[in-house]
């Protein structure tokens, strides 16, 4: 059956996007990682705990990338139209860090992640604070901190999203312990993780080998996952937009489709 259209419950017909421009990273040494914030509508009105996406974006963007996307106008459209939960969205800049491959006990990226933004927006935002309503996904390098976080970190995050992920198989450039391609052979955590994951690329992408490579270790496994190549597309933003239906569909799709069922920010979250 089709969804079925869930009016908004109250007056406003869009969300907004709040903007933290200055967001100076400890970790980083002080570089400045600001991030953009969307929340959805009525958000302020229903007084509920939504769940949330952090989207990492690809080398050489910036925390813009997802907007260009047009995934608020994806999301909205969906939440109208009941084929969407209403979630959260988190879209930070990674900087000089995070296009490092350094890793913790020395700087990293991850300890951003998990050490300062996590805290910061559930600080700030009524987020549903559990791993099952926590998810984070990127494009190219961003796919690759995903999963990286993710699969080191599944008591965190149960859902990670990688769109034309690249993962270095060299250990002399991201070390075992951090690297998803390692990880999904050798990880003792994931055998009983139970996370949602989800990779695609366009058949004529060249990141599709690493992909494919991650994908085949996790079958090896029985991990279980999702891997779509679709049939057209390269390693660009027209590839990515084409797509950013069926990344929030992912994100979502346990989700309540509707405000009501979503718990009260008034108590602590579940």
């Amino acid at each position: 059956m089709p969804p079925t259209a869930t009016p908004f419950p109250c007056d406003e017909d869009t969300g907004r996007i709040i903007e933290f421009t200055q967001f100076p990273s400890a970790v980083a040494g002080g570089e400045n990682l600001r991030y953009n914030v969307y929340i959805p509508p009525c958000y302020q009105e229903t007084r509920a705990r939504f769940p949330y996406v952090i989207l990492l974006h690809g080398m050489s963007y910036r925390e813009q990338q997802w907007e260009d996307l047009g995934v608020i106008e994806t999301l909205e459209q969906g939440i109208r139209l009941g084929a969407l939960p209403p979630m959260i969205l988190v879209m930070p800049y990674y900087g000089n860090i995070g296009q490092l491959n350094s890793f913790p006990p020395d700087i990293s990226y991850e300890s951003v992640i998990l050490e300062e933004l996590v805290p910061a927006v559930e600080a700030d935002f009524c987020v549903w604070a559990n791993r099952d309503y926590r998810a984070i996904g990127g494009i190219s390098r961003g796919g690759f901190w995903a999963y990286s976080i993710g699969f080191r970190h599944p008591d965190i995050f149960g859902i990670l999203g990688g769109h034309s992920a690249f993962f270095p198989e060299s250990t002399r450039d991201v070390p075992a312990a951090f690297n998803p391609l390692e990880l999904a052979q050798n990880s003792a955590l994931l055998e009983d993780a139970n996370l949602r994951l989800y990779l695609d690329n366009g058949a004529a992408d060249s990141t599709g080998l690493s992909i494919q490579q991650l994908s085949n270790r996790l079958e090896q496994r029985g991990v279980e996952h999702t891997y779509i190549i679709n049939p057209s597309g390269e390693h660009d933003n027209d590839y990515w937009s084409a797509h950013v239906s069926d990344y929030l569909a992912f994100y979502g799709r346990d989700w309540p489709r509707s405000y009501d069922q979503l718990p009260s920010c008034l108590e602590p979250s579940p």
